[in-house]
Formats: C-alpha cells, sequence, structure tokens
C-alpha cells in the first residue's frame, strides 16, 4: 500500500496580500532611489519593468552609492541575479510536461513562487501555485514601480518612511532558511568576513563582487551528499 503524499503549501489570501505589499514596497523604494541618483522617470520605470529583479537592482545601486564605476555596479548586479538560473533549474523538473508551460516558468523564476512550487507534491499543484505567487509579485510590484516612479516626490524623503529598509529585510529574508545549514552558513559569513576586509582596500564596488568567494569555500568545505544521476547519494 502506497502512502499519501502530504499536499504542499497553499498561498492563502493573507499570504497573497502579504506578498502584494512587499513586493509594492519594493518597487517604490527602487524608484525613489534610481530618480535620486539622477535616473530619468522614462528610463527608471522601463528597467525596472524590464529587469524586474529588486535585488540586482540594489545591488547595483549600492556599488554606485559606494562611489563605484558602472561596470562594477554592473556586475555586482549580475551575481546577485545569478541564482535565478538555479532556482530556474531546480523549478524546471516539478512543472507539469509541455515546453512552453515551462519555458514561461523558468523566465519568470524567483526566490518566492519557486520555493513553494517545489514543495508541492504534484505538477499540477507546483504550477498552479507557482503563477498565483507570481501573480502577487508582479502586481505588487509593477504598482509600485509606477507609484515610485511617477509619484515618488509626493513621498519624500524615503528613509522617514522607513522603505529604506525594505531591501535589507527582504534579502535577509530570502537568506534566513539557507542561513539555517552549514553550507549556508559558511557561505554568509566567509562573504561577509571578505567584505568587510576589502572595503577599505579596495575599490568600491570589487568587495561584493568579491563575496562571491564566500560560496567557492562553502562548496569546498561542504560535507552533504551529492545525488548521483540516479537520485541516491
Amino acid at each position: 500500500m502506497q502512502r499519501e503524499v502530504d499536499a504542499g503549501p497553499r498561498l492563502n489570501f493573507a499570504d497573497f496580500v502579504t506578498l502584494v505589499i512587499t513586493f509594492f514596497s519594493l518597487g517604490v523604494t527602487l524608484q525613489v532611489l534610481l530618480i535620486d541618483i539622477g535616473t530619468s522617470q522614462v528610463r527608471a520605470f522601463i528597467a525596472s519593468s524590464v529587469i524586474f529583479s529588486a535585488t540586482s537592482q540594489f545591488a547595483y545601486l549600492a556599488v554606485k552609492d559606494a562611489g563605484g564605476s558602472e561596470w562594477p555596479a554592473i556586475l555586482a548586479g549580475v551575481i546577485v541575479a545569478t541564482r535565478f538560473g538555479i532556482l530556474a533549474v531546480s523549478l524546471r523538473p516539478r512543472l507539469p510536461e509541455g515546453r512552453l508551460r515551462r519555458l514561461a516558468a523558468t523566465v519568470n523564476a524567483f526566490d518566492p513562487n519557486v520555493a513553494i512550487a517545489v514543495q508541492q507534491a504534484e505538477p499540477k499543484a507546483a504550477e498552479r501555485e507557482f503563477w498565483r505567487t507570481t501573480a502577487a509579485m508582479m502586481l505588487g510590484w509593477f504598482s509600485g514601480v509606477a507609484v515610485g516612479t511617477f509619484l515618488g516626490d509626493v513621498l519624500g524623503d524615503t528613509s522617514r518612511l522607513g522603505l529604506d529598509a525594505v531591501f535589507p529585510a527582504a534579502l535577509l529574508a530570502i537568506m534566513g532558511n539557507l542561513l539555517r545549514t552549514r553550507d549556508g552558513r559558511t557561505a554568509g559569513i566567509t562573504g561577509g568576513l571578505l567584505c568587510l576586509v576589502l572595503i577599505p582596500l579596495a575599490p568600491p564596488g570589487l568587495p561584493i563582487i568579491l563575496s562571491l568567494g564566500g560560496v567557492v569555500v562553502a562548496v569546498a568545505l561542504s560535507t552533504e551528499p551529492r545525488l548521483s544521476k540516479s537520485g541516491t547519494p
């Protein structure tokens, strides 16, 4: 007799609203910061609508704000974005068959929607929860981007509203579960120490880029069992 597989978590209404508010806040904050550094409203709106990656754009802004040049800032954003490829790879096998359906999903693979999709027991449930989560993210993001772009002057100082804390809080939420694992702690601590050591020595932006060395160290020291092609350790 086969054991019934437990269903994965479902995105309820409260979760949906929370995601909308979170990504709305990210969108508003990002646009205000982009415009504050001299980006035109149209350019900022197009960039955020096309890139659709708050973490990459905030990494870019962090390097620019520290006095870094354009290319280190872009590279920092690219490094942060590399995780999306890993997320897409982990998501693809969990979805129903169909090249176009899988392609559409992998293009939109981000942390929250992949996290809930890969916990589903059935491919159809994975696809359903993935797109429900994606809808909440996009609704919040694009409405926040629009408000931040065209009504940013009305909001005034973002630090006064606490919006400057949104990105660090979101990033910590993304990293939270990873830091509970040995490999995650190794990567986080090593990368953080590299940044702290290099900040007074290296050009602005370079410490963030070189903090990727924390991942290299974590992989080298990892004691986690690797799966073979057959799926067994």
